[in-house]
């Protein structure tokens, strides 16, 4: 009998050194992370919920962009396959790249003889995207001046140009069905930057973005309801595009 109550004092004291082990080194360690996975419990909501909001942000900035890039290489076809044109997505936005002699007449501002149907096309194709922000721009180089006397034409720099050719081509735009708030003039210089495009300088360059509002319209993150979070500074005004624009001349 003092055999086998040696050996049960020898268990119960293996037992309780082993649950007082088990409970220093195993559960009271656990419980503590388990409190403090429950303390931060709601800040992992909030950012889960803001990664979610984030993640449908992107998809309705982005989301469009397959869709028209492919509508845009469909109706300009011809002109892609004659290497006058080019459909490149970037980022969130489009830019479409059309040769200077499919629209205009070279060293002037006024639309080319044979550019009826081209300009009808690309109105078309715009109107499609009347919810987008289109900035029209163009590239071109100098023109010297031209002819003598009364009819001479005085030389005019590629800005100029630029500039001009863009205005002729929204008022088109905006006359053929485009959103007129939705286009935005601009020009850039003769020596554009290289940017890897296969049309290059003289040329339109239509960029396509998503508006600003579109942003706005995305669901907003869930307010803050710490005091200090009601008198936060305002929510940073969203960038513009880096295109330079040029105000409209006055036609004579």
């Amino acid at each position: 009998m003092k055999i086998v109550a040696s050996i049960l004092i020898v268990l119960l004291v293996a037992a309780l050194g082993g649950g007082a082990y088990f409970y220093l080194y195993e559960y009271k360690p656990v419980a503590a992370e388990y409190e403090k996975l429950k303390q931060g419990q709601p800040e992992f909501e909030r950012t889960r919920k803001e990664l979610n909001q984030l993640k449908a942000k992107e998809k309705q900035e982005t989301g469009w962009l397959d869709a028209a890039g492919q509508t845009l290489r469909k109706g300009l076809e011809s002109e892609i396959a004659a290497e006058k044109a080019e459909v490149v997505t970037a980022g969130n936005r489009i830019i479409v790249n059309i040769a200077e002699d499919v629209l205009y007449t070279p060293l002037s501002i006024t639309f080319a003889r044979t550019s009826q149907q081209n300009l009808l096309n690309l109105a078309t194709l715009l109107k499609e995207m009347n919810d987008r922000e289109i900035v029209v721009g163009n590239t071109t180089k100098s023109a010297p001046a031209q002819g003598k006397g009364r009819k001479r034409v005085p030389a005019r720099d590629g800005r100029t140009l630029a500039s001009g050719r863009s205005l002729e081509l929204v008022k088109y735009l905006a006359k053929n069905g485009v959103n007129a708030e939705a286009l935005i003039a601009a020009s850039y210089p003769e020596k554009a930057p290289e940017r890897g495009f296969k049309v290059k300088d003289q040329k339109t360059i239509i960029v396509i973005t998503a508006p600003a509002s579109a942003e706005a319209a995305a669901p907003k993150q869930e307010a803050k309801t710490a005091p200090a979070a009601a008198a936060a500074a305002p929510a940073p005004q969203p960038k513009s595009i880096p295109i330079s624009t040029v105000p409209p001349k006055k036609t004579q």
